[in-house]
């Protein structure tokens, strides 16, 4: 049992964003972090907590806003961004996610900001065309890191979220985005 729960809990890459953004910036180039995950988990309020965090340790931050779908979705995350002091990357809705994202992370190379934030729509793990959608995102725009945000009483559910957003976020053989421990349950 402790060996399996060592297994489970123990990360498979660095977990040391601040050295990794560190690393980005000596590249010439923002760290990308993506946040996924179904619908009303807390994504948009995960992204402002490791914000604030980013911003506290020095770091210039453009939160981009790839929720393009849900209605008040770019004035929630300009609310955080206000409350913060970060800047927001937004062009409205109705959008193609993917292209925003693009769009946002190409600005925050031109303006010199250290790291971008991407806010995704939530979408249930079956919902084919809303995963097909996160792929082309992911796939597109290569962040550096994934995060999936999932909610605590899911139950089991979450092992299947978990498979499911993986699978999609890791196609043309980039390594598993978020946290690969479901197939280890």
């Amino acid at each position: 049992m402790e060996a399996a729960l060592t297994r489970i809990l123990t990360p498979k890459q660095s977990q040391n964003i601040l050295k990794e953004v560190e690393t980005s910036k000596a590249e010439g180039r923002p760290y990308v972090i993506t946040f996924v995950g179904v619908n009303g988990v807390g994504k948009s309020t995960s992204l402002s907590k490791v914000c604030r965090y980013l911003m506290h340790h020095g770091h210039r931050v453009l939160i981009t806003a790839c929720d393009t779908f849900r209605s008040g979705a770019v004035e929630q995350l300009r609310v955080h961004a206000t409350r913060l002091g970060a800047d927001l990357y937004e062009q409205g809705y109705a959008k193609d996610p993917a292209s925003v994202a693009m769009a946002g992370v190409r600005h925050a190379k031109d303006k010199g900001y250290d790291v971008v934030l991407i806010d995704t729509a939530g979408r249930m793990q079956d919902n084919e065309p809303l995963m097909r959608a996160l792929a082309k995102l992911v796939n597109l725009n290569r962040p550096d890191k994934v995060l999936f945000v999932g909610e605590a009483l899911v139950g089991n559910d979450s092992v299947d979220q978990l498979q499911k957003f993986n699978q999609v976020c890791s196609r043309g053989g980039r390594e598993p985005c978020v946290n690969d421990c479901a197939h280890q349950l």
